[in-house]
């Protein structure tokens, strides 16, 4: 696997267009985030390129400052390289299939824009990189490297060759639409990703960092629970928009954390310690509502149901790939789905109409849910033994 990559400018109009901003940071910033996220341990950026606001993208991300090797101050290895125009973008997938090619070999989607996306041979590397490292153009060298052949690699993605505004918003564009997640749900992509991206936009504007957006959504959640405890009707209702708030600020972190390149184990960590207090917060709520309205064992059901949430953060943590949706079997699907956040709507709307015009319902309703909570652990545990 090629290990390094290089920034370019194709023509002598690069160096202002790799400034052009992409989603809060330069779109030089985006490139090395790219390279780095596909699989580059040093990513080579030309000096001419060094500026304030480059700079100072690089130095909030650990990783790429780790990455990062300024030319001509460093050098590249005598090695093949991936090299990158830096007015351009393409997604990390890509870019990850050619780190694996056999060099020389191009991204189809960019071998008509003036600025490929080359992995170039160590012969290459060696017969540019002095051109690389004083920031001179290199297109018509790469224009003749491709004349002699380079095997073509479809990445089957975008490509965007930034010349203008509108052309690092269209990369923007692209971007924030690859910030889905395979386990999105239909609720996810219609609602949830709709209002997290502006949010993870701003956060990325103001320098607002992920785990600051996991503690507002922690926040927001224990608004949520509160709410919850002792409920009316009304309260109950502001609970499931205070709950709606923090499942957008949720997947708004995660957002920002790639946005950024700023995913860390202390942030995975807060992730799941969030939403699990959040989730367990909901269910004694609702448990505490139930004992004063309808009488019964609310209350013992809510801890059982939160302790069924605190087994399910566990085991999901411990066997992160146990369920995918839309791959595996039946059972996998299925518990896919019910790990999902669809299921605490459903929950929330139905205790609320419950409360509203049948309180007597509640204790069976929460009986429920802590079963459902221990139902989804212990079936997502026997469906890890059966697998393996």
């Amino acid at each position: 696997m090629i290990r390094q990559a290089a920034l370019y400018l194709a023509s002598s109009d690069d160096a202002r267009a790799a400034a052009l901003p992409v989603a809060g940071r330069p779109l030089a910033f985006r490139a090395v985030l790219a390279a780095v996220r596909a699989g580059a341990a040093r990513v080579g950026v030309p000096v001419a390129l060094r500026g304030a606001a480059l700079e100072r993208a690089i130095a909030r991300s650990p990783r790429a400052r780790a990455a990062v090797v300024w030319l001509p101050d460093g050098c590249l290895d005598d090695a093949p390289a991936l090299l990158l125009p830096a007015a351009a973008l393409a997604p990390p997938d890509a870019l990850a299939r050619l780190l694996v090619a056999e060099p020389p070999a191009v991204l189809v989607e960019s071998r008509a824009t003036g600025a490929p996306v080359l992995v170039a041979d160590a012969a290459l590397v060696r017969a540019l990189a002095p051109r690389l490292a004083a920031g001179a153009p290199v297109g018509d060298a790469l224009a003749a490297a491709l004349a002699r052949g380079a095997g073509p690699l479809h990445g089957d993605a975008w490509f965007v060759r930034a010349r203008d505004a509108a052309d690092a918003r269209r990369a923007e564009a692209h971007l924030y639409a690859g910030l889905g997640s395979p386990l999105d749900t239909r609720l996810d992509r219609a609602v949830h990703r709709r209002l997290s991206r502006p949010v993870s936009h701003l956060a990325v504007a103001w320098g607002i960092g992920p785990n600051s957006v996991t503690l507002l959504s922690l926040g927001a959640g224990a608004g949520a629970g509160w709410c919850l405890w002792g409920a009316t009707p009304a309260s109950a209702l502001a609970a499931l928009g205070l709950y709606l708030v923090a499942v957008v600020l949720d997947h708004s972190d995660g957002e920002v954390a790639r946005l950024s390149l700023s995913e860390s184990a202390l942030g995975e960590w807060l992730d799941i310690a969030a939403d699990t207090v959040v989730h367990a917060l909901l269910v004694l709520g609702m448990g505490v509502t139930t004992a004063r309205v309808a009488g019964g064992a609310g209350v013992v059901a809510g801890v059982v149901a939160a302790a069924g949430v605190a087994a399910s953060a566990v085991l999901a943590k411990l066997s992160p790939t146990i369920v995918l949706r839309g791959g595996g079997d039946r059972l996998g699907r299925l518990l896919a789905g019910l790990g999902n956040r669809d299921g605490y709507y459903a929950m929330l709307v139905g205790f609320i109409l419950a409360l509203a015009a049948l309180p007597a319902a509640l204790p069976a309703l929460m009986v429920l849910v802590a079963a459902g909570s221990h139902a989804y652990w212990l079936g997502r545990a026997a469906y890890a033994l059966r697998r393996r």
